[in-house]
Order: structure tokens, then C-alpha cells, then sequence
């Protein structure tokens, strides 16, 4: 069996491999997420008799280095499924795997999924700052990370629309957080809109769940695979409703406060 250094430095790209060694560590994965909730909630509570770190210059290195693998990821991603919706159409760029796992795209996919093990450094930064830490952030992190490893090897074509959505959205996201530990003031409507674009994206994927569930019911040959589409149905509609609600108590309840808290923060 191949390690994950073998798959990532071996060119061409072998997807049969990366598959084989996803399967491998779906067990292990999952172990680290739950390890890393009881890593994160007991880190917390030793920090409530601490002062926060500022951890300045690695807060700038995280959010830089994100910002950039997400837009190089966004491109490779981009470049594979609009080169797979011209030549074989826009239904089925979602309904067909075709050569999109294959090849750069392919590479950058399992670049993505691994790197959700990756992000969970977010929340140690949060923790040790002592940041808020919202159930919506940690809640996330784990069901992507989990989806993303498991969902891999069973060819989803719509896997393709994910990984380039959440590719983009973070590009976006992560240089918005990086500015930010910078210390460069950023107009505060950047980061509502960041979140309207994650829920956009949500939204999204279940529109195209919806109809790869209509083109099956209707005998349609779809790649696709019973249990990681209504696994990825329930995360979707999860998502969906707590990103919503966050924009709700962030920018619209009370009149925006928080809003207009982070507005005049940035002046």
C-alpha cells in the first residue's frame, strides 16, 4: 500500500493509489477528528488560567499559506471540472466522473481532501488565543474532514463541484485572514459576504444533489453512490442551516451589531 508521500510525489498521478490509500486511513481519520475535539475543549479549559498567546507571525504563516494552496487549488480544480462541463456538457460534470479525478485536477482533489486534516489547526489557533469557539466552527471541521476522506474512492462525480467550490470560497477566505492577523483594516462587508458565499455554495451542492436524486429515481446512470450521497445530503442541510442562523446572529439580529461592531472596529 502506498503512504501519502508516495501518492503525492508519484507523477503522473495514480488515482487508483490515492484511492487505495484513502480507504486506509478512514479509521485512523476519524480517530484524529474525535481526538481533536477532546484536544480542542481540553485546551480551553486549561487556557481559562492562562493569558490568550498572540502567536502573531504563525497566525500570519497558517492564514498565508491556506490563501494561497486554496487559490492554486482553486485553479487546478477550476481549469479540470470547466474543461469537463465544455466537452461533455454542464449535467454532466455532475453526473459523470470522466477524467476529472485524473490528472491535475485529480491531483488537487486529493490535496484537498487530505488538507482537512490539515485545517483542524484553525481551532488550535482559536483555543489558544482564546477566540470564541462556536459549535458551527468545530461541528464543520469534522464532518468535512470525515466526508471528504471517506467520500473519495467511490468516483462522486459531484466531488468535483464540492472540492472547487470550497477551493475557491477559502481562497477568498483565507486571504481575508491573513490581511486581518496582518493588521490591515478590511472593510468590514467582506467577511458578510464571505459567509453569504459559503452558504451560497451550500446551496448549491443540494440543488445538484436534488437532481442527481431526480435523474437516479428516473433510472439515469449517474456516478454516484447511495450511502456518500445522503451522507452528503444530511452535511449540506446541516450547513445550510447553521451558517444561515450564524448570519442571522451576526449581521442581521439586533440591527447587525456584530456588524456594526466589526464596522467600526475596522475605521
Amino acid at each position: 500500500m502506498s503512504s501519502f508521500l508516495e501518492v503525492a510525489t508519484t507523477l503522473p498521478f495514480n488515482y487508483e493509489n490515492a484511492k487505495e490509500y484513502t480507504r486506509s486511513v478512514e479509521k485512523p481519520a476519524f480517530i484524529i477528528s474525535m481526538a481533536y475535539v477532546v484536544t480542542i475543549f481540553g485546551i480551553q479549559a486549561v487556557m481559562k488560567n492562562f493569558k490568550p498567546f498572540q502567536l502573531t507571525s504563525i497566525l500570519n504563516f497558517w492564514n498565508a499559506w491556506l490563501a494561497i494552496f486554496s487559490t492554486i487549488g482553486s485553479c487546478m480544480t477550476g481549469y479540470g471540472l470547466f474543461y469537463e462541463i465544455y466537452h461533455r456538457g454542464f449535467v454532466s460534470s455532475y453526473t459523470r466522473a470522466g477524467d476529472y479525478f485524473t490528472g491535475y485536477s485529480g491531483y488537487w482533489t486529493f490535496l484537498f481532501t487530505m488538507s482537512k486534516v490539515l485545517e483542524f489547526g484553525d481551532t488550535i489557533l482559536i483555543v489558544l488565543r482564546k477566540k470564541p469557539l462556536i459549535f458551527l466552527h468545530w461541528y464543520h471541521h469534522v464532518l468535512t474532514m470525515n466526508y471528504a476522506i471517506i467520500s473519495y474512492s467511490y468516483d462522486v462525480a459531484f466531488n468535483s463541484w464540492i472540492g472547487w467550490m470550497n477551493f475557491t470560497v477559502h481562497s477568498i477566505m483565507y486571504g481575508y485572514y491573513m490581511l486581518r492577523s496582518l493588521g490591515v483594516k478590511v472593510p468590514a462587508w467582506i467577511a458578510r459576504n464571505i459567509t453569504t458565499m459559503q452558504i451560497l455554495q451550500f446551496v448549491i451542492t443540494l440543488l445538484i444533489l436534488f437532481h442527481i436524486g431526480y435523474l437516479s429515481s428516473s433510472d439515469v446512470q449517474v456516478d454516484s453512490h447511495p450511502k456518500i450521497y445522503w451522507f452528503c445530503v444530511f452535511m449540506e442541510i446541516s450547513y445550510v442551516v447553521l451558517f444561515a442562523n450564524f448570519y442571522f446572529q451576526s449581521y442581521i439580529k439586533g440591527g447587525g451589531k456584530k456588524f456594526i461592531n466589526e464596522k467600526s472596529k475596522n475605521q
